[in-house]
């Protein structure tokens, strides 16, 4: 009996495709600069997983934008969500995943948290392919930032590029 419990409890706390939805409604309107920056990312800084409840084998990765942009497309039934986030820790030089696949991890506050961890990580993707992440009107236009984000949004890029640099420069001594 208690087995049977035990999976009932953890089929509850699956992320259902409207659980997903859910969130991205809230954290379109209560972190706004967090939600443009996760939808136009490629999917490989942040990706939802759709699970098989039957076979957890079974996977497919899909980008946030597409999730989105595709929600009626999405299959629900025998299905339960994950969603993964590269971050980057620039006082360990480190790079991270931050992955949530229960409802009570799926929160707003949860990624606002590693909201500077997440720009971190376009920063230090950027510099790897020597073009610095910087927020210019061209970056405005492809995130889709609010305006009264944007000098938020260029101070924690400039730090997070100024960490980095430092870090690069202190290694190579």
């Amino acid at each position: 009996m208690d087995t049977l419990k035990e999976s009932g409890r953890k089929q509850d706390e699956c992320i259902r495709k409207n659980n997903l939805w859910k969130f991205f409604k809230a954290l379109r309107a209560q972190a706004n600069q967090i939600y443009c920056l996760l939808v136009a990312s490629p999917i490989h800084y942040a990706w939802i997983t759709i699970f098989d409840k039957n076979d957890h084998t079974l996977r497919k990765h899909v980008s946030i934008s597409q999730f989105v942009n595709s929600l009626d497309k999405m299959p629900s039934e025998g299905k339960y969500y994950g969603i993964s986030v590269n971050t980057y820790d620039v006082e360990a030089c480190c790079r991270q995943e931050f992955i949530v696949q229960c409802r009570r991890e799926l929160s707003v506050g949860a990624f606002a948290e590693r909201f500077s961890g997440i720009v971190a990580y376009h920063c230090a993707e950027a510099a790897g392919r020597g073009e610095p992440f910087e927020i210019t009107s061209q970056t405005v236009r492809h995130y889709k930032f609010k305006s009264r984000y944007v000098a938020e949004l260029k101070g924690i890029v400039a730090q997070c590029n100024s960490l980095l640099i430092k870090h690069e420069i202190s290694s190579n001594l």
